[in-house]
């Protein structure tokens, strides 16, 4: 099976007669051709926070789980079912960084494919401006190894392990008039 697009040979039998007829249809999308059942690999949604202390710096993570383990990343991660896109954005930074959001706005979104376990799952990568006014709790949880703050002048985008998080942060520098490195 192909596996430009969304096609992937992971996906062999049909999930409603488990024959081994699965076809890619349409752009993003498989047919059996045993049962002609149709399911598709929709794009699923994540958010992203930008977080700035009082001195500019921007909070970034480095991921302790794959895919791109070892590289640096923003917080967040995918969106719950029945979850608004702002409260994962919440939901998310407690988890990993054991902080408090107390206000956010949404800044851009940026395509992604995320990489995981033989799948390419693609991504609409939704940022958001998060506020935070006790950083005191703050502590690397969850899939974070570490974190830390950042002069946003001093960033090396080369570091961040997906290109999303490349170009949400080359907008949000180029936005505050600051170059990333």
């Amino acid at each position: 099976m192909q596996k430009n697009g969304f096609y992937n040979p992971v996906f062999l039998f049909c999930p409603k007669c488990s024959s081994k007829s699965l076809r890619p249809h349409g752009p993003q999308g498989y047919r059996c051709g045993a049962c002609e059942f149709e399911f598709f690999l929709n794009v699923a949604a994540a958010a992203a926070g930008l977080i700035i202390n009082s001195k500019n710096e921007l909070l970034v993570c480095v991921r302790a789980k794959e895919p791109a383990k070892g590289t640096l990343d923003l917080p967040g991660g995918f969106i719950d079912p029945d979850e608004t896109a702002e409260q994962a954005i919440c939901r998310e930074i407690k988890e990993e960084l054991n902080l408090d959001v107390v206000g956010c706005t949404y800044f851009c979104s940026i395509p992604n494919q995320y990489p995981y376990m033989g799948v390419v799952y693609r991504t609409l990568d939704l940022a958001f401006v998060c506020k935070i006014t006790d950083f005191t709790p703050l502590k690397a949880m969850d899939d974070v190894k570490d974190c830390s703050f950042i002069p946003i002048d001093r960033l090396d985008l080369a570091l961040f392990g997906f290109e999303s998080v490349r170009q949400i942060i080359g907008r949000f520098a180029q936005s505050l008039q600051t170059k990333p490195a």
